[in-house]
């Protein structure tokens, strides 16, 4: 993990694995920028934010569009990300492809319906439409938590995660 992770850059020019050393990294990673849930969790982005905020963590969002092209969707320069057009990232860190029911299932109609009529929206493909999201906690270039999304439609729970940790992961 510290090799994936010493060769993917912040867009602020930092390595994750240089990230990772001053404090625990919330890594979310994103499916693609027109997906209802995508979109969802960049309305709740200030919330996210302020839950690694409690609990001493930095949040960093992956994403699979070419470094720079995001800007339009996260309305914010103040967002730390990861460009992973080639999906290498989210490889490394187990995030495969869903299939018909991860994409699809009954859970994840209901979920987007009621985003859509939330006002989240749906909005064009951009991105791998089958790449699946997923949330890890990262101290030091390795995985000291790890919530791999079960379907497109579930979103990070930032304390959710932290709760997963025995105490002494967050003063390692």
């Amino acid at each position: 993990m510290i090799e994936a992770t010493s060769r993917f850059y912040l867009a602020t020019g930092e390595s994750l694995l240089d990230a990772s050393r001053d404090r625990i990294v919330a890594l979310v990673f994103l499916r693609h920028f027109g997906c209802t849930f995508t979109r969802k969790i960049l309305r709740q982005l200030r919330e996210l934010q302020a839950e690694c905020a409690e609990h001493g963590a930095r949040l960093v969002l992956v994403h699979m569009l070419q470094g720079g092209d995001e800007k339009s969707y996260l309305r914010s320069d103040d967002v730390d990300r990861i460009a992973d057009p080639d999906c290498e990232l989210y490889k490394a860190f187990g995030l495969g492809k869903g299939g018909f029911r991860e994409l699809l299932g009954p859970v994840v109609w209901v979920r987007g319906l009621l985003s859509v009529f939330s006002g989240c929206g749906v909005g064009h493909l951009a991105g791998d439409g089958r790449q699946m999201p997923g949330t890890f906690l990262l101290r030091n270039g390795e995985i000291i938590a790890a919530r791999p999304a079960r379907n497109a439609s579930e979103l990070p729970d930032i304390d959710g995660i932290f709760q997963d940790l025995p105490a002494s992961a967050t003063n390692a």
